[in-house]
C-alpha cells in the first residue's frame, strides 16, 4: 500500500500561498492543498525575536513525491529559510485514499 504524507510550510500571504499551491497541484506534487490563513507566528530569526502573519498550507502528497515536492516549493518560495516538514499519515477514509491513489497514479 502506498504511503502518504501530509507536508505543511508557512507563507507571508495568501496570494503567494495559492500560486504555489496551484502548482503543486497541477503538477500533480499535491492531491490538495489547504490554506489556512491569518495565522501568527513568533521565531527568533537573525537573534531577535519576530512577530509575523502568515499562512499555513497542508498538503497531501505520496511519500516517493516528497522530493520532487520539497524542490519545487523551495524554487518558488520568497523565505530565505523556509519550513517544510512532514508527518506520515496512519490513516485515510478508504474513499479519499481511492481519490489519491488515482490522482497520483500518472505520475509513476
Amino acid at each position: 500500500m502506498k504511503k502518504y504524507l501530509l507536508v505543511f510550510t508557512t507563507f507571508p500571504d495568501i496570494g503567494t500561498a495559492e500560486k504555489i499551491c496551484e502548482i503543486l497541484v497541477k503538477e500533480k506534487l499535491a492531491a490538495c492543498c489547504q490554506i489556512i490563513s491569518d495565522i501568527k507566528s513568533v521565531y527568533w530569526w537573525k537573534n531577535k525575536l519576530e512577530k509575523s502573519k502568515e499562512c499555513l498550507v497542508l498538503m497531501k502528497t505520496e511519500k516517493s513525491l516528497l522530493k520532487q515536492l520539497t524542490k519545487k516549493i523551495l524554487v518558488h518560495h520568497p523565505y530565505e529559510v523556509p519550513e517544510i516538514m512532514s508527518f506520515e499519515i496512519n490513516h485515510i477514509e478508504k474513499k479519499y485514499r481511492l481519490w489519491m491513489d488515482e490522482i497520483f497514479k500518472e505520475k509513476k
